[in-house]
């Protein structure tokens, strides 16, 4: 007698990544956006950006500001639109939910929002099928839209300047942290601090990664070995709207940022 087939549906989800750091001028943003690219282009990655950040520095990393609010992230909030709805396609395998300054008024506007903090993550779950990594920038403060995108993730990744430094950063975002553990009841690991503006010439860099050292006890993670060094080449690519592995592939920032995705994705299990 034949045995009747039996089809499962598709089970794989991505990776989400938080990359956060309450201090700004920390190049959140740049890691957010050379991590994705990077993923894409050297690795072969399918990975949808998220705009976060009412700044939206990332947005204009790859795109012109939207106009019209309906298109961006703020609709996903505001006229519950979902992600298929809003992204833009950057390249093949890369996709973008543009940020939207409107998204400033996110605590006062969403805060009775039902299950507020799910809204991402109930959006998300509507197309992890379609993708390996899911990749947000946070604004620099612990407000719905941050504390939305760390309700979705798997891991938070927090970037740190070399030339400026904050434990008390350190502190609100690991109070935010065990905030979203203890709601979504979920283990929300730091996967690592990476140090970004880097330079090994002066004794001030050696001294601050004495006090990272400390802020990565206090997340409960480690330094990653990859240190970005600071380099105009970064600012260059993002006015022209270019990622760094297409605007400079053989530049030492590149490469910095290369290294370290490679040791991302061997922290992440591959």
């Amino acid at each position: 007698m034949a045995t009747a087939k039996t089809s499962e549906k598709s089970t794989k989800k991505p990776i989400v990544i938080s990359v956060s750091n309450v201090k700004g001028g920390v190049a959140k943003t740049t890691t957010a956006a050379t991590l994705a690219a990077g993923l894409n282009k050297l690795k072969k990655k399918k990975v949808l950006l998220i705009d976060a950040d009412p700044q939206t520095n990332l947005t204009m990393c790859f795109m012109d500001e939207p106009e019209d609010s309906s298109t961006t992230l703020y609709a996903l909030f505001n006229e519950n639109k979902g992600i298929d709805e809003l992204k833009v396609n950057l390249k093949k395998g890369l996709d973008i939910v543009p940020g939207d300054f409107e998204l400033c008024s996110a605590d006062i506007e969403f805060a009775m929002l039902p299950k507020r903090l799910e809204v991402l993550s109930k959006a998300i779950k509507k197309i992890e099928e379609n993708y390996d990594f899911i990749i947000f920038d946070t604004p620099p403060n612990l407000g719905i839209l941050t504390l939305n995108a760390f309700t979705a993730s798997d891991y938070i990744l927090t970037p740190m300047a070399a030339e400026t430094f904050s434990l008390k950063a350190i502190k609100l975002l690991k109070k935010a942290k065990d905030w979203v553990e203890e709601d979504s009841e979920k283990e929300l690991p730091v996967i690592g601090v990476l140090l970004t503006k880097y330079t090994d010439r002066f004794n001030i860099s050696k001294a601050i990664e004495e006090y990272v050292n400390e802020s990565a006890k206090l997340l409960d993670t480690k330094i990653f070995k990859s240190r970005i060094r600071n380099a105009t080449v970064v600012l260059e690519s993002q006015y022209v709207q270019s990622d760094l592995f297409e605007y400079a592939p053989k530049h030492p920032a590149t490469k910095d940022y290369e290294e370290f995705i490679n040791e991302f994705l061997k922290r992440i299990g591959g």
